[in-house]
Formats: structure tokens, C-alpha cells, sequence
């Protein structure tokens, strides 16, 4: 029996963790502490983005820029990483994106990912 993937606002950084270790493989074992604290940053700001959309505080455009701001942070983080390529590094924040995608659109009611 297949587990189930259900992503909510509590565990959204554990899933795109677990989407980023999948994607590196045995990559994951030397950026695992990295990881982690990017993956909770970015779930932190897809919150944030989550919670400013719900209270018409930011415009579908200004979700788009603080979306990208983050993904360029944590690909910087990810690929100052030692024998990280960037190739890698987007595969895995792309890993991460699909994994809560229809979560956070479904939340802020258009496509932000």
C-alpha cells in the first residue's frame, strides 16, 4: 500500500525535505544540514506568502517575487556546498516545488508554483 503524501501548512518544510533527499540521493548525506535549514526557510516564506495572499496584503505579482527571492537564497546556500552542481541543486528545489504545489496554489488561489 502506497503511503500517503499529504502536505499541509504544518508539515510543508518535512515534505519538501524529504522531495529534496529523494531528488540528491546519495548526494543528501553531505548537504543534509543545509538542506534542512533551507527547506524550513522556504516553507517559512511559502507560509508567509500563504498567509499575505489570505489577507489581500500582497498582489499575485509581489507572491511571484518573494517566491523567487527565496528560491534564488536557498539555490545560493545549496550550491556554495561542496561538490553540489547547479543542476543538482535546481533538481532538488524543483523536487521540493512539485511536492507542495498544489497545496500552496490551492491556498493562495492561483498558480504561484
Amino acid at each position: 500500500m502506497a503511503t500517503v503524501n499529504i502536505v499541509t501548512e504544518k508539515n510543508l518544510g518535512d515534505k519538501m525535505l524529504e522531495a529534496v533527499q529523494m531528488s540528491l540521493g546519495a548526494k543528501f548525506s553531505s548537504v543534509k544540514q543545509f538542506a534542512k535549514a533551507e527547506t524550513e526557510k522556504f516553507a517559512i516564506t511559502l507560509r508567509m506568502i500563504i498567509e499575505a495572499r489570505a489577507a489581500n496584503e500582497i498582489s499575485q505579482a509581489e507572491a511571484k517575487i518573494l517566491l523567487n527571492q527565496q528560491k534564488i537564497a536557498t539555490s545560493a546556500v545549496l550550491t556554495a556546498v561542496e561538490g553540489m552542481g547547479i543542476s543538482a541543486v535546481q533538481a532538488a528545489i524543483n523536487a521540493a516545488l512539485k511536492v507542495v504545489k498544489d497545496f500552496v496554489n490551492g491556498k493562495i488561489g492561483f498558480a504561484l508554483l
